[in-house]
């Protein structure tokens, strides 16, 4: 995640903006992982499973 509070909040509204999917930009809070699907098979076993897990806690919280 940057470190730059104000560079994540850019970041954030450029991915609402674009249509990232909410679930997405949650994980991307919560864990600083921010991939595409090609990059997503290259994380460590480790960060997909963070990743996957704030992915779950979104859409737990918001029942999809």
């Amino acid at each position: 995640m940057p470190k730059n509070k104000n560079v994540q909040k850019e970041l954030v509204r450029i991915m609402r903006r674009t249509g990232i999917p909410p679930e997405l930009i949650y994980a991307y809070e919560q864990t600083g992982i921010l991939v595409m699907e090609e990059g997503y098979k290259s994380l460590s076993a480790e960060d997909r499973a963070e990743y996957d897990a704030a992915i779950d806690a979104y859409r737990t919280r918001h029942r999809q």
